[in-house]
């Protein structure tokens, strides 16, 4: 009797437990932005990383065509952090920290992967 109470036990501890997950993942929210990247790019970014990602050397805007999706997407999710991420790269990321304020206020906020790949589709073919 023991053996059957405890296998009852353990099924209905496992379904539950798988239940559980499924709760989790449907809890995951889902951000959508007023803006597409492509948007936020010729609004904002073009002034400093050019039109064609070569950056621009009067506005000190590094070039973003020549970096690699992992690159961008860790620089951007740093600059979205406040540099808290630890691949802060100093001054260059606190004009855009700042940058990144306006950008904010303006409403123009973005996903960092989706604006990492939309720079690597558009820049570097």
């Amino acid at each position: 009797m023991r053996k059957i109470t405890a296998l009852i036990f353990g099924a209905s501890l496992l379904l539950l437990t798988t239940g559980c997950e499924k709760t989790e993942e449907q809890k995951e929210e889902v951000v959508t932005y007023k803006y597409t990247t492509a948007e936020v790019y010729d609004q904002m970014c073009v002034k400093c990383h050019g039109k064609n990602g070569e950056g621009v050397l009067e506005k000190k805007g590094p070039a973003l065509n020549d970096q690699s999706y992992q690159e961008l997407r860790m620089g951007i999710m740093d600059i979205k952090m406040g540099g808290t991420s630890g691949h802060s790269a100093g001054t260059e990321h606190e004009v855009m920290e700042h940058n990144m304020k306006k950008i904010r206020e303006k409403g123009m906020d973005y996903d960092t992967e989706a604006m990492a790949q939309y720079i690597v589709d558009k820049f570097q073919k």
